[in-house]
This record gives structure tokens, C-alpha cells and sequence, in this order.
């Protein structure tokens, strides 16, 4: 088999799959695995330098308004924020609206994976201890409570890994790229300031928004996916699919084609009976 055939039987991005794929899913959806899979895989080695990282978070002083728009950037991973962004598509992008209830869905159950990991792992914030007298080896403290004994008590401060709002923004700004392309470098923004905003505030270290992210394309690769959740929207969005012009032109001529042969077939029918007349 050719190299040709072997990349059209790739799967591609299902939300974009036949002949637009190129043009509006230049990555492909395997892509979005293997992507998790090696942020996930960086965890372990990004702990080595959690506490190094995170000092150097917590000496610096950003300008107050620097800090004001790193805070604004945090409404990419809070329920409000993406309800109004998909407000504005829904009211603005005529086009995407079929695709709302994928984005939802992408951003929403991130988050709700990554709060079912948290249930597993316990691991202290940055910000519940003075990073600039402790030890190396504190990075290191990971507690994998496998029979839920502590998910009663659910301290949101022994739960730092993974960033909930990192899975969040990561699989939204996922769906966002397939939706509107024009805007890319714009959710880029916001996810790295997600990202600074969530190690600046003390929230997590730099191994917990990685891992964030990790979850975040997992689950993006689960919603894209025709064999999962991507098969099904799909159907869902071919069903809403709004009419072109030119389908629309197509249908005004097949129904205005008989209405003129009718016309056509009652004006010979006249034009036969006047010449009947005149020869009688």
C-alpha cells in the first residue's frame, strides 16, 4: 500500500472528517493521544524541578495590571466565562452553532475528569507552605488514596494534581482551534494564561498544570473520536447542518423547474387552440 493511501486512512479530526478535513483540521485526532500521552509521561520529571519553578513563581511581583489581565484570562476555565463564550457563538456564529453542544461537552467533562483523578491523588498546593524554606523532597509528597478513604474529607488543599482549570481550558481551546480557526492564536493566549495564572496564584506546581493539560487532550481525543463521543455528535451536527446558497439555489430550481415547464406545457396547449381556431 502507498504512503497516499495510508494517510487517507488515517482518522481524522471526526467533527471536520471528507474533503474539508485539510482545510479545517490540519492535526489529526491520534494526534491529541499521542500529545497526552507525553505530558503525562513529563509528570515525573517535571516534579524534579516543581519547587525550584514555583519559588521563582512566588518571588516575582508582576505589575498590577498584568496581574489584573492574567485573572481576566482565568474566565477560559470557569463555568462562566465559557457559558458567554458559547453565548456569543450561538448569537454571532450562525455557521458553528451546531457545534455548541460538543464544546460544552469538552469542557465540562474535563473538568469532571479531572476532579475524579483528584478523588485518587493527594498532593498539597504550593501555596499552603513557604516554598523558600522547603525542601526539595516536598515536591515529592504523593498520596494515592485507592480505597476513597479521604474523598469524605475532600480538602481542596491536599488536591493540587491535576489542575481542574488547566483540563478545562486545554479541552475547550481544543474544540475552540476545529470551530473557529481564525481565532487560534487568540485561546493560545488564553490557555498560557490559564496556565501562569494558576502557578502565580500558588494554586498548583508546574508537573500539576502539565497534568491538567494531559487529561484535558484525553478527553478532547474522546470527543473527537468517530469511535467514541465523535461519532455521535457527528450525526448530531450533520442533522443541524445549515443549508448553503447554493444547495438552496439547487432546491428554488427544482421547484421552480416544473412550475415553468407547466406554464410552458399550458402555454402551447393555447397557443395550439388559437391556431385551431383560426384555420377553422
Amino acid at each position: 500500500m502507498s504512503t497516499s493511501d495510508n494517510t487517507k486512512l488515517r482518522p481524522k479530526l471526526s467533527m471536520f472528517g471528507g474533503a474539508h478535513a485539510d482545510e479545517f483540521a490540519p492535526f489529526r485526532t491520534t494526534s491529541l493521544m499521542w500529545i497526552s500521552g507525553i505530558a503525562l509521561l513529563s509528570v515525573p520529571m517535571l516534579t524534579l524541578v516543581d519547587v525550584s519553578v514555583g519559588r521563582w513563581f512566588a518571588r516575582v511581583k508582576l505589575p498590577r495590571e498584568i496581574d489584573e489581565l492574567l485573572d481576566l484570562t482565568s474566565f477560559f476555565s470557569h463555568g462562566m466565562g465559557i457559558f458567554l463564550i458559547l453565548l456569543c457563538i450561538l448569537l454571532m456564529a450562525p455557521r458553528s452553532r451546531r457545534y455548541i453542544s460538543r464544546l460544552a461537552v469538552l469542557a465540562m467533562g474535563a473538568g469532571a475528569v479531572a476532579t475524579i483523578v483528584k478523588m485518587f491523588v493527594l498532593r498539597e498546593r504550593p501555596g499552603t507552605f513557604n516554598l523558600e524554606l522547603a525542601s526539595y523532597d516536598i515536591a515529592w509528597r504523593w498520596v494515592f488514596d485507592w480505597s476513597l478513604d479521604r474523598v469524605a474529607a475532600f480538602d481542596s488543599s491536599t488536591r493540587a494534581f491535576p489542575s481542574g482549570n488547566m483540563a478545562t481550558a486545554t479541552a475547550f481551546a481544543v474544540g475552540l482551534w476545529a470551530v473557529l480557526p481564525r481565532g487560534r492564536w487568540i485561546f493560545s493566549i488564553f490557555l498560557v494564561g490559564v496556565m501562569l495564572q494558576r502557578m502565580f496564584s500558588g494554586a498548583h506546581y508546574l508537573s500539576d498544570v502539565c497534568g491538567g493539560a494531559a487529561f484535558g487532550l484525553s478527553w478532547a481525543y474522546v470527543c473527537f473520536h468517530p469511535k467514541f463521543l465523535g461519532g455521535i455528535f457527528d450525526r448530531m451536527e450533520s442533522e443541524r447542518k445549515p443549508k448553503s446558497p447554493r444547495s438552496h439555489d439547487c432546491e428554488m430550481g427544482e421547484l421552480i423547474g416544473p412550475v415553468e415547464n407547466s406554464l410552458g406545457e399550458r402555454s402551447t396547449q393555447a397557443d395550439s387552440a388559437d391556431e385551431d381556431r383560426t384555420a377553422a
